[in-house]
């Protein structure tokens, strides 16, 4: 028998992006970290055209469809507001959070380390508090 030993150090960080009021995809540093991120680096995202599915794509070149991570005193961003304008996303509001699950079973289709964008829910901080506040 064979066996892996999956590590808790490897499971340890939740990777995260958050589409910030500016509209740019920025990262907290230890998910910039896990993704290898420099100003060196692009990404590219793509959307599954059956289901509408967004993922993320870093890639070591730019291209055409590639945008620049960029990098402003230690933290990584993609200026996106453009794209994320266009597919609809209501983040002036406040932020929209994105889980990234890795998806190496689609590197070689998307030609780069591709993670799935799970949207986490909408919090309603007003029904929130109205709940609250009941007696």
């Amino acid at each position: 028998m064979a066996f892996t030993i999956l590590s808790a150090k490897k499971f340890a960080t939740t990777l995260k992006a958050t589409i910030h009021r500016t509209g740019r995809l920025g990262f907290p540093a230890d998910t910039a970290t896990a993704l290898d991120l420099s100003a060196e680096k692009f990404a590219k995202f793509a959307q599954d055209d059956e289901n509408g599915s967004l993922y993320l794509i870093i890639i070591g070149e730019g291209s055409e469809d590639a945008f620049p991570v960029r990098e402003n005193g230690g933290y990584y961003f993609i200026a996106t507001k453009v794209m994320f304008d266009t597919l609809g996303f209501n983040y002036e509001n406040g932020d929209v959070i994105f889980d990234l699950v890795r998806r190496p079973s689609l590197d070689d289709d998307l030609q780069g380390q591709v993670y799935f964008m799970k949207q986490r829910p909408i919090k309603n901080k007003e029904k929130k508090n109205d709940i609250e506040s009941e007696p």
